[in-house]
């Protein structure tokens, strides 16, 4: 066994979770592949399936019940066994791939949201992660260190934090200077990777503020820093940008 099983599989179930609805049909079939494609999970659904039936495990699944204003909602509950819950997901995205059932119309029966991206994210949230942690778990015995909960636990804590106040017009200081740091930045001779490493290290810390977690606009400003300081006559809009970030870390 490889641990390229574990990566394959969680990236595939990442960029279904992550992805637009519209391309749904092909991040559908690139976890399906992943799934045939590993030993352990093939295994397990083999022997699982033996023993269940898809569609009673949908029927217990389906959660009715009728509104104050006479409309029928449902939900949908997935097995509490972990081994159940992957196969009966795998059965579902097989049912949507094969087109045997309407991803629209299954989100708006199943998961309705005020728009369909909505509607997918409730979807993603409560069927493609559980779904992701339960895959990852079978396969746990690969890399038994790289899929420790504790240390993700740990992480979790170690960049929890309350959220900061920062008014408008530090905010506005802010971007102005990195605004003069991208100009300067973008009168040099063009180098595609370099401009890609500004523009990621910039977008990061503009999504900082925002997120206003003191420990992500820390680590967020440090590597904006690094790569800004490459650049020749950014110093004092970069030190202007420190001295402004001081104000509220």
């Amino acid at each position: 066994m490889s641990t390229n099983e574990i990566a394959y599989f969680t990236d595939s179930v990442n960029t279904l979770i992550e992805g637009k609805l519209i391309l749904i049909d092909k991040h559908i079939a690139q976890v399906l592949k992943c799934v045939a494609a590993s030993p352990t999970l093939c295994r397990t659904l083999s022997e699982t399936v033996k023993t269940m039936s898809y569609a009673t495990e949908f029927s217990r699944a389906r959660v009715t019940w009728t509104r104050s204003d006479g409309t029928v909602e449902c939900s949908l509950k997935l097995p509490v066994d972990r081994n159940r819950l992957f196969a009966f997901v795998v059965c579902l995205l097989t049912e949507v791939d094969a087109g045997r059932r309407n991803i629209l119309d299954f989100l708006k029966e199943y998961y309705s949201a005020e728009d369909n991206d909505r509607s997918y994210a409730r979807f993603a949230d409560e069927v493609l992660k559980p779904f992701k942690h339960a895959g990852e778990m079978l396969l746990s015995d690969i890399d038994p260190e790289g899929l420790n909960n504790q240390y993700v636990e740990q992480a979790q804590q170690f960049f929890k934090a309350e959220k900061i106040y920062i008014d408008s017009a530090m905010l506005t200081q802010l971007f102005n200077e990195m605004e003069a740091v991208r100009i300067k930045v973008m009168s040099l001779p063009s180098s595609q990777t370099s401009e890609q490493e500004y523009n990621a290290a910039s977008e990061y810390l503009v999504n900082a503020m925002y997120l206003k977690n003191p420990k992500i606009i820390s680590v967020s400003f440090l590597a904006y820093k690094y790569v800004a300081l490459k650049y020749p006559d950014t110093a004092i809009h970069v030190q202007a940008i420190a001295d402004i970030l001081s104000r509220v870390l």
